[in-house]
């Protein structure tokens, strides 16, 4: 079993609280940068119409957090959407970061524990700001175009950081050996030890499961993590957990309890995890902030959760198929299982073109159109 004991990870220094507007987590899009336009009403970043100087704020902190059963639900609450407005459409554009969202969490037909470590170093603000010159000009004669490019607000202070996850997972083939698992066994931590008794019943209920264990991280793959995880999730039968174990064991030696994570962690790992934005209007840029406004149909909400919907179900059968084809040793299982894999590979791929085309806010009919032609492709 992992080590509980945390404290030589990381040192809490001290916490500076931020007093800005809305608080959002970051989808790693490289457009989440201070000066970076933001349009509050659907959460999409836009064009960086201000100028203006980085000034660091300082502040660092760590913690390590269990999870449990990690529901994708509450999750997407954490590594996406903002604190305080709901999650609105950051689905156009961040589908990387809502597949992570999937790989640690539970899904149909998998039960997962989560261990999560974050780290904030501390944050910039955005201070001595002027509107650049182009955008100056534009304001003069289109308003309304400068208001689609700036939107109404704008990223007024990021914290630098890392998020890691490191996740244990049953992949079960079918939801009826999932809901019987989870009705019999009713295991809640999923890192076992070396020395775990496996009853007849578990291995019962697990004999046809597929156990994994993986690493996920907004920033934070310092070189040595990179090492230990270069061949990607570990998987292993329910019959030979040794290996899964033995790869645990050398993980959790690095990144808990003394283990060398906390100070390979610099500043050349570290991602914008979350930033603050503020409206023209509250930070005196009036020009800005009159030069119109615009409505954003409901419809582009309603349709970021179809879309939603139908890239949780691919991704979770992409994660599924590839932990039975690590195991199976049967070649025309094999077969099979693969050409499954990339046909949700395929749809994958083609649900996250739609996703990225419809940031672009194109039109709710157009915006539709894409949609409704990439789920198409989804059996």
């Amino acid at each position: 079993m992992f080590k509980t004991h945390v404290a030589a990870l990381f040192l809490l220094l001290f916490i500076q609280p931020f007093a800005w507007g809305q608080s959002f987590y970051s989808l790693g899009t490289q457009n989440e940068q201070l000066g970076q336009g933001f349009e509050l009403e659907n959460g999409i970043t836009k064009e960086a119409c201000l100028d203006g100087d980085w000034v660091f704020q300082g502040g660092s902190m760590g913690e390590l957090s269990y999870r449990g059963a990690f529901d994708s639900n509450t999750m997407i609450n954490t590594i996406a959407g903002s604190v305080q407005g709901g999650i609105n459409l950051v689905i156009f554009g961040g589908s990387v970061k809502f597949s992570m969202r999937r790989r640690v969490t539970e899904n149909r037909n998998s039960a997962a524990s989560v261990i999560e470590l974050g780290y904030e170093k501390g944050s910039y603000n955005f201070e001595n700001r002027t509107v650049k010159p182009a955008f100056s000009d534009l304001l003069k004669h289109d308003p309304l175009q400068a208001r689609n490019r700036c939107g109404n607000s704008f990223i007024h202070n990021i914290r630098l950081g890392s998020k890691l996850y490191v996740s244990a997972k049953l992949h079960f083939k079918t939801r009826e050996e999932y809901e019987w698992f989870q009705t019999k066994i009713k295991i809640k931590v999923l890192f076992f030890k070396k020395t775990i008794t496996k009853t007849k019943e578990f291995l019962e209920a697990t004999k046809n499961a597929v156990y994994t264990i993986q690493v996920n991280t907004d920033g934070g793959m310092t070189p040595k993590l990179a090492q230990l995880t270069q061949h990607g999730p570990m998987h292993c039968k329910t019959d030979n957990l040794e290996p899964c174990m033995a790869f645990a064991d050398e993980l959790f030696g690095y990144l808990l309890d003394g283990g060398d994570y906390g100070r390979d962690l610099t500043d050349q790992h570290l991602n914008v995890i979350k930033y603050d934005v503020e409206r023209y209007e509250d930070s005196g840029h009036y020009d800005l902030a009159n030069a119109g406004t615009i409505a954003i149909p409901t419809r582009y909400k309603e349709l970021s959760a179809r879309l939603r919907g139908y890239q949780d179900l691919v991704w979770d059968e992409i994660e599924r198929l590839s932990a039975f084809v690590a195991v199976t040793d049967d070649a025309t299982e094999r077969t099979s299982l693969e050409s499954r894999l990339q046909s949700r590979q395929n749809q994958s791929t083609t649900l996250a073109a739609a996703s990225d085309y419809c940031a672009t806010l194109p039109g709710t009919t157009l915006c539709e159109s894409r949609i409704e032609a990439a789920i198409a492709t989804v059996d």
